[in-house]
């Protein structure tokens, strides 16, 4: 009746447990709700919401495409229809700050999931391992998880690998998971069109543990347990017949195949070769080695992590591991989920594979400080990183047309409008009445017809065919990254049927009729700068970089001289290399030589001061000059967008 001596201690130690794990599942849920909080830097999401609006408005589905002119008429299985009814509720109550908000809660819950699935089969380490790898593996590809159905889906297969570990370590209570998998399987494949995912994992699973129980001699896997077969077959059966629960039926479970077909890489495939998104990580590394660097790391700790523990690996960890890695392979928009299902299970790999001793003089020199130190410094890192951004739900500057919409919305424009593929979303949810060209709904075009749409700007010229026949009212487009739409905005500049209306730097907008913008004269630069300031008070940084958006434009339409006026209160290095460019433009070598050379002098690999200076090289018709400054910018990064565009341009023949 009465307790020892030892329980007061025990109860004790047990209640330091019960904290420490409280405190660890807390900071993982803080971390990745402020890491995912932040502004809307992804396009997808407007037509989604333009979706919902159209949904409830005609209180039916959508099977045909409504917005855009390019695929109008044309078939559509909209997989996306929950979550578009669902994003369009949510924003109609508290707008696109609420919308932030449940997408970081969403992202959070799954982090939460995750490290319970690692803790269920791993224990304590495998539960501070994972939540430091979770958190990192977000705070590395943050960029690629947008507000858009992708959140369901990291939700989705979070909850399916707390449930697949309880499956294959408690086979027998597994009677739940017939019921809660398979419903979660049709809410998922009514959300996104990643939804063969949770079927693809139950069946790695289900190999893993039938080949477990496969008399094989010298089997290099840890063993399952063989009573774990029938429920998983049981409940990827009922998974996969979920996945026909779906209003568009065959086409909806066939669509995620025509996905992977346009993520396949190859020459002729203009789908992964000009998304950016759809690049593999390795092949960007070349020219956005700031977006993947960290991938190659990343591989090399899940490499050593499996050298380390391979007798203790469990096969379906494996086979899961490598299946998403292989989607991240073909296409960088897959780190995310690469990075989300490796982070659990090499966390249980790593926990069970480690001797007991090992694990013990782990935490007896400091391991779990070591851990509690990362996760520490990651915690800061994103508070950090989300204090430097814009407020919750509101546009990444520089990403979408404000202004232009703004100003079409205020003029009550309707019908055609040609526009950047990625903002056709944003003019259909902003000025319903606008019906843009294309947006970035791919899956409802060829591959003929979107490398017709990029030929537009390889060849402007046939850009005036297409707005004859399709009766343009308006044109928007980007001047920033990616830069492909420079060529056309300086053919209409200099065309009779288009005024520029409306430019902000980034953004410029022509229409048909109505006076144009004079940017050769000074006031009309100066309000254009004057609306900046009083749209970036307060945001130094984000004023600069409007400014030089601003002055690049310029430069590019001729206006040397007003660029050099806009860029005169700019001390940092790109607005110096911008004004030596400005130079140049301007016919002044000797001062763009000057500069360039100073720049150099200041920075020797500075890729483009040596492309300048092998433009200016060329100008001057010195051959020998001009071949010297390539070669050495081409050996510094032979995959510089603009060294090799300028190369391509002044190569000696």
């Amino acid at each position: 009746m009465f307790a020892s001596p030892a329980a007061p201690e025990s109860h004790l130690a047990a209640g330091w447990q019960l904290a420490a794990r409280l405190l660890l599942f807390s900071a993982v849920a803080v971390g990745a709700f402020v890491v995912s909080l932040g502004p809307i830097s992804d396009g997808d999401i407007y037509w989604h919401l333009a979706a919902g609006r159209e949904i409830l408005h005609q209180r039916a589905l959508l099977r045909f495409d409504p917005f855009t002119l390019s695929a109008a008429g044309r078939p559509w299985v909209d997989v996306h229809w929950l979550f578009q009814v669902g994003a369009w509720g949510l924003y109609a109550l508290s707008g696109f700050t609420g919308l932030a908000i449940a997408k970081a809660a969403l992202v959070a819950g799954g982090a939460t999931i995750l490290v319970r699935a690692a803790e269920h089969s791993g224990g304590a380490l495998a539960r501070g391992v994972c939540a430091v790898a979770v958190l990192g593996g977000l705070i590395l590809d943050r960029h690629l998880v947008p507000m858009r159905p992708l959140i369901v889906t990291l939700v989705f297969l979070a909850v399916f690998l707390l449930a697949l570990e309880r499956v294959r370590t408690q086979a027998e209570r597994s009677r739940l998971t017939w019921v809660v998998l398979p419903l979660v399987q049709i809410v998922w494949c009514n959300c996104q069109g990643l939804a063969p995912l949770g079927p693809l994992l139950v069946a790695m699973y289900l190999v893993g543990a039938w080949l477990s129980t496969v008399r094989i001699r010298h089997w290099p896997f840890a063993s399952e347990n063989a009573s774990s077969v029938r429920p998983l077959a049981i409940v990827f059966g009922l998974c996969a017949l979920a996945s026909f629960v779906t209003p568009y039926g065959l086409d909806a479970v066939a669509l995620p195949l025509r996905l992977l077909g346009r993520i396949s890489q190859g020459r002729a495939n203009v789908f992964s070769s000009e998304v950016a998104e759809n690049v593999p990580p390795l092949v960007l590394e070349r020219t956005a080695p700031e977006l993947v660097w960290h991938f190659k790391w990343v591989l090399a700790l899940l490499a050593a992590t499996i050298a380390l523990v391979r007798p203790r690996f469990h096969l379906a960890h494996l086979l899961a591991m490598a299946a998403f890695l292989g989607l991240a392979l073909m296409a960088n928009r897959n780190l995310p989920l690469f990075y989300w299902v490796a982070a659990p299970l090499a966390a249980i790999a790593l926990a069970s594979g480690l001797p007991s001793r090992t694990a013990a003089r782990l935490r007896r020199f400091g391991g779990t400080a070591v851990l509690v130190a990362f996760l520490g410094g990651e915690l800061v890192l994103a508070g950090l990183m989300h204090s430097r951004e814009p407020a919750p739900g509101s546009p990444t500057p520089f990403h979408f047309p404000v202004e232009s919409a703004r100003r079409l919305a205020g003029m009550r424009a309707s019908g055609p409008v040609f526009a950047a593929d990625q903002h056709g979303g944003y003019l259909s949810f902003t000025v319903p009445s606008l019906r843009p060209y294309i947006d970035t709904r791919l899956v409802l075009h060829t591959e003929k017809e979107y490398a017709d749409y990029l030929a537009l700007f390889d060849d402007p010229a046939r850009f005036d065919d297409l707005a004859a026949r399709e009766n343009f009212g308006a044109v928007v487009l980007p001047t920033a990254y990616p830069d492909r739409y420079l060529g056309l905005i300086w053919h209409l500049v200099g065309s009779a049927a288009w005024r520029l209306a409306c430019t902000d730097g980034y953004e410029v907008l022509f229409l048909r009729e109505g006076p144009g913008l004079a940017l050769g004269e000074r006031a009309t630069v100066d309000a254009i700068l004057d609306e900046l300031a009083a749209r970036f008070a307060g945001n130094r940084e984000l004023l600069d970089a409007a400014r030089l958006h601003l002055a690049r434009l310029l430069v590019v339409l001729g206006q040397s001289r007003q660029a050099e006026y806009v860029l005169a209160t700019l001390d940092s290095r790109p607005a110096a290399q911008l004004r030596a460019r400005a130079h140049f433009a301007a016919g002044e070598l000797r001062a763009a030589e000057a500069l360039a050379r100073i720049l150099l002098l200041q920075d020797p690999r500075d890729v483009r001061s040596l492309a300048l200076l092998a433009e200016i090289a060329s100008a001057e018709n010195q051959p020998g000059r001009k071949g010297e400054w390539l070669r050495r910018a081409l050996a510094i990064d032979p995959y510089d967008p603009e060294a090799r565009s300028i190369a391509d341009r002044v190569r000696p023949r």
